[in-house]
């Protein structure tokens, strides 16, 4: 007797160019029989006829981790309900391990307060024994952050490493692969890493290639230099041979956009001359951004003190408001996310900031800055969406959410509706006609991140296979989240399975956690 069979369902599994219309039996957490009858008794039988079935979502940009979403809502209910079975975090430089010192956590600040915090692990082996012992909505990888690797050694310092330094980092970061860790993410674009040189880079990325790991890189820019930033992720790809994902790729402000093509001209030459490289994006053309990451660089060098201390000299502040003045940002349309400091803006526009504050739209993001706390978000809306539909049907691209797994209950803050609704919407724009075969748009959810992080048996539906799966209908398919409203779940979801266990049941979610942390192999 099998624990469950899925009748007359359409298959997409994740790695042919066709679909059919298949039985499918589970037996506790794995695939064990798919085949056109299955006569077999089971535990449970449902009927999937005119559904689709499809191996469960894999999200290769999840920040989970940093939001602390893994201990506040292991649930993750934004991203099962939209079909979200595994996720890797420990993205953009920032992860909750390995810690050296008390400086390693402070890369995380910038998305969520420290206070109150407990903190049971100092290494990474230590880290996952410790998720471990937890259960979650949905299987739950990690990368290390490089930040958290570098902070842990020289803290707010901003200088070059010592070269034993840089073998003491190699040396953990080896122990953390061995560990279980995926590979190494990096943040080139925030204060602690944007001084990080190309040799640090290619010496740590060596270490990533030799463990067979996957090393994940947020350029060093989005906008005016992102040709040069993508150049450098590249040259370390290809010097290197390390497994290389370009996280959030974009290319920010309408002055950049022509910028596209070569973009992606770069990416496909390095390609089809044997780079590994492979990027994500998300289905929505406004960022969510911390609003620091907005100054001029020198001024966030040294971190949130030193930043501080420039505002406080009247030349130096001279010199970054005319910096912002200057900048083809369009800081009055900004919406304020979130605070840390619980300042009553969140919602408001810098416009309606800058007007109760009677200053310029400029002052008003220095002064959130200042009295904001360490983490202040905002929405921009500065990418173009055509850009953006065809960077996610492109080969080399893979969906990612590039948020976390929040409950519906959160009052205090916005979030960006993509932590809801990314899977929903790429897939809505599939069956719409976004130039993706249904079986295309699955395996850039499915196999395609899987098969790039090395998660083993997942992302496909075959014998033998964990029993992550997403029975949805196409025609009732939808994405809820708006960004002045983004807590509302994904519809059109019936089921969603991980390892064999419910966690979505006819639409609604069971409050199941048969999720668990994974190690690399």
């Amino acid at each position: 007797m099998y624990s469950l069979v899925i009748k007359n369902a359409k298959v997409v599994d994740g790695f042919s160019d066709e679909s059919q219309i298949m039985d499918v039996a589970i037996q506790g957490d794995q695939i064990v029989n798919i085949s056109k009858s299955i006569t077999t008794s089971s535990e449970q039988t449902l009927d999937g006829t005119g559904k689709i079935l499809a191996p469960g979502f894999v999200d290769l940009q999840n920040h989970s981790d940093s939001y602390w979403q893994l201990f506040d809502n292991p649930s993750l209910d934004s991203l099962v309900t939209q079909g979200y079975t595994t996720i890797l975090v420990g993205n953009c430089g920032a992860s909750l391990a390995p810690l050296l010192s008390k400086d390693s956590l402070l890369a995380i600040q910038k998305w969520h307060s420290l206070e109150a915090t407990n903190i049971n692990w100092q290494s990474f082996s230590e880290y996952v024994e410790q998720l471990s012992k937890q259960s979650f909505g949905c299987n739950v990888a990690s990368l290390v952050g490089y930040s958290t690797l570098r902070r842990g050694i020289v803290g707010d310092q901003i200088r070059s490493l010592e070269p034993n330094e840089v073998d003491a980092l190699k040396k953990i970061l080896k122990e953390s692969m061995e560990a279980g860790a995926f590979g190494l993410s990096s943040g080139l674009s925030y204060a602690h890493e944007i001084i990080i040189s190309e040799l640090e880079l290619f010496q740590l990325a060596g270490i990533v290639a030799k463990q067979k790991g996957l090393f994940t890189i947020h350029l060093r820019s989005e906008g005016g230099e992102v040709a040069e930033a993508v150049d450098e992720a590249l040259d370390i790809a290809r010097t290197t041979g390390v497994n290389l994902k370009i996280s959030h790729l974009k290319i920010r402000n309408e002055d950049n956009w022509h910028k596209f093509s070569e973009i992606v001209n770069k990416l496909d030459t390095a390609y089809h001359r044997g780079t590994n490289v492979h990027f994500d994006a998300y289905p929505y053309d406004t960022v969510w951004q911390v609003l620091y990451s907005y100054l001029p660089k020198w001024a966030i060098e040294g971190g949130r003190t030193i930043m501080l201390k420039h505002f406080a000299d009247p030349v130096q502040k001279n010199k970054i408001l005319t910096y912002l003045n200057n900048s083809s940002v369009h800081f009055p349309s900004m919406m304020v996310a979130s605070t840390s400091n619980k300042l009553n803006f969140t919602g408001k526009t810098i416009t309606q900031i800058a007007k109760n504050l009677e200053v310029s739209s400029e002052q008003a993001v220095l002064h959130i800055i200042q009295n904001g706390g360490s983490e202040v978000m905002v929405f921009e809306k500065n990418l173009d969406l055509e850009q953006v539909y065809n960077l996610l049907i492109h080969p080399l691209s893979f969906v990612g959410s590039d948020g976390a797994g929040f409950s519906a209950n959160i009052k205090d803050r916005l979030v960006h509706p993509r932590c809801f609704g990314s899977a929903t919407k790429f897939l809505s724009q599939v069956i719409q006609g976004n130039g993706l075969s249904l079986e295309q748009g699955i395996k850039k959810l499915s196999s395609g991140p899987a098969k790039k992080a090395g998660f083993l048996k997942r992302g496909e539906i075959k014998v033998g296979n964990f029993a992550d799966l997403v029975l949805f209908d196409e025609k009732k398919l939808a994405d809820k989240a708006t960004y002045e409203n983004p807590f509302q779940y994904s519809q059109g979801l019936d089921y969603v399975f991980v390892n064999g266990k419910a966690v979505v049941a006819e639409g609604q979610q069971t409050d199941k956690l048969p999720g668990y942390v994974l190690r690399k192999k």
